[in-house]
């Protein structure tokens, strides 16, 4: 498919324009293989053609004009001049690419020698029985260049050679476009390999895959940051599993999930008798990880202490056991995630500035799904793949209006939410082949529909399918009523097809209130 804008918007159209529009008083449009006017948005310099494009019969007669004689072009590829119904000749140039029609070229708003006397006077009765000003009208014929025969077909010469041009430039833009396509398929190919689990095509997501790809040999300390359920875990193992150490041990420490001195000596270990508790001696999560990569999660929440000691260890790979006195030396990689802006703790005292530019040698940020939409479609269909085959059902299909309902919801909890949303619509659909509406769950309606929550009351003996059919009735009708019954304004609302909403309302047998302020 031709991309129009691009050509139309072209230096070499506009210089075209320009110098058509100066010499001759005349326009350039152009229209598609169906006959449909590709010049949306730019305005008529031909005063008579503006004229008469400023209503709506005008439009509708110049239009009318040149799609009945477009369709020649579909037998006879060979360029044309006719006359409008106000008595101006336009040529018509074919727009070929590989001897097949795509468009056209037109050259508007001539006005003929012939057409320069008497005829000129019948052309203006007409237009003037449709509405048009007689003296405007006038005004306008007086400003046209008439043109004779040799002109005219010198100015047709002219826009076939323009027309030479924009085929070059299709072509051009068409094998750049292929050359992208190529390279984002064999690209996804080889993140599909390589990532697995990771799941995305958004432009959003590619950029990470772009990083990791240029990071490969290395083996610098990484900083992740995203918010929570963006899949820094997922990363940090992709970083480690192509890296030059993915054959050596990776390991995975939230820093949130100890205390203080639990997490010292789960990092560093310790020896026998250092602090209550500690019966023998233990070596720590840094020595395991001895040529390897430790995965450093949330370490945001990391105290000062142990941070000075990270940092040590960052610089020359030494550190010492709780209550040792013998110093170790190790080769770990440090990758690093956090949920928190690090920048904003060191301003308020609670993170090193040292320890920062340490570990944020190489810096990956993680969108969160509102930024990747695309995404969310390709995350919904893995996962029902995934619980189709962990839950042992049999794979389900999610009802368009579902889906809709789905991909209309912010996702705050990011990939992490939508996962566990999908296992529990598998869950709760029961023996349902389909995941319908009324699986979808009260929370993310309420986010969808803020003032749903507080209107809807329901017994507590209420089943849960016949409170959602009701929640869904109330739903619709109280976006028909505030679209005043516009069913395209209401769908759109809904997050739902308009042929969607005309189900919903048979089905729950919604009847409009004749309303004397509605129209």
């Amino acid at each position: 498919m031709i991309e129009w804008t691009k050509i139309t918007e072209s230096h070499v159209i506009k210089t075209f324009r320009k110098i058509c529009s100066k010499w001759w008083g005349i326009d350039i449009q152009f229209y598609d293989e169906y006959g449909v006017c590709k010049n949306s948005g730019l305005s008529f310099q031909n005063p008579l053609c503006r004229l008469i494009r400023s209503i709506p019969e005008g439009t509708k007669l110049c239009s009318q004009t040149y799609r009945k004689r477009l369709k020649e072009f579909s037998k006879n590829q060979k360029p044309f001049c006719c006359e409008c119904f106000a008595g101006l000749q336009g040529c018509a140039v074919p727009i070929l690419v590989k001897q097949k029609y795509v468009g056209a070229m037109i050259g508007s708003g001539i006005l003929s020698f012939e057409n320069n006397g008497s005829e000129k006077k019948v052309y203006k009765e007409k237009l003037t029985k449709l509405g048009f000003d007689s003296i405007e009208l006038g005004r306008c014929y007086d400003t046209l260049k008439p043109i004779d025969h040799h002109t005219e077909a010198y100015i047709s010469d002219f826009m076939e050679l323009v027309a030479e041009d924009v085929i070059a430039f299709y072509e051009l833009l068409q094998e750049k476009e292929e050359i992208i396509n190529k390279r984002s398929f064999l690209l996804e190919g080889i993140y599909k390999e390589k990532y697995k689990g990771m799941i995305g095509t958004s432009p959003a997501i590619k950029r990470v895959f772009d990083t990791l790809e240029l990071i490969e040999r290395s083996e610098r300390p990484v900083l992740i940051e995203g918010e929570s359920g963006t899949g820094k875990e997922l990363i940090a193992a992709a970083i480690h599993y192509n890296s030059p150490r993915k054959d050596k041990i990776f390991i995975i420490q939230n820093c949130s999930a100890f205390s203080d001195t639990l997490l010292n000596s789960e990092l560093f270990g310790h020896e026998k008798g250092s602090f209550t508790g500690a019966l023998s001696e233990k070596k720590g999560l840094f020595e395991i990880a001895d040529k390897g990569t430790l995965f450093l999660d949330e370490i945001g929440d990391m105290n000062m202490e142990i941070q000075a000691r990270l940092l040590r260890v960052l610089e020359d790979g030494s550190f010492y056991r709780v209550g040792g006195t013998e110093q170790k030396k190790v080769d770990v990689r440090i990758i690093a995630a956090t949920n928190k802006p690090l920048k904003e703790l060191i301003e308020q005292g609670l993170f090193r500035k040292d320890l920062f530019y340490r570990i944020n040698t190489i810096h990956i940020t993680l969108p969160p799904l509102r930024e990747r939409k695309e995404d969310v479609v390709l995350l919904i269909d893995y996962f029902l793949d995934y619980y189709a085959i962990s839950c042992h059902g049999g794979k389900k299909e999610i009802h368009p209006d579902a889906r809709e309902l789905l991909l209309s919801y912010p996702w705050p909890g990011n990939v992490r939410e939508l996962k566990n949303q999908i296992e529990r619509l598998v869950l709760l659909s029961g023996t349902s082949k389909t995941i319908e509406t009324e699986h979808i769950p009260r929370e993310i309606l309420a986010s969808l529909y803020p003032g749903l929550h507080s209107q809807w009351h329901y017994s507590k003996h209420t089943k849960l399918a016949n409170a959602c059919k009701a929640l869904e009735k109330t739903m619709v009708s109280d976006a028909l009523k505030r679209a005043k019954w516009n069913k395209t304004f209401a769908s759109r609302e809904l997050g739902i097809s308009r042929a969607s909403l005309n189900n919903k309302i048979a089905e729950f047998n919604i009847q409009r209130n004749p309303n004397p302020g509605e129209t």
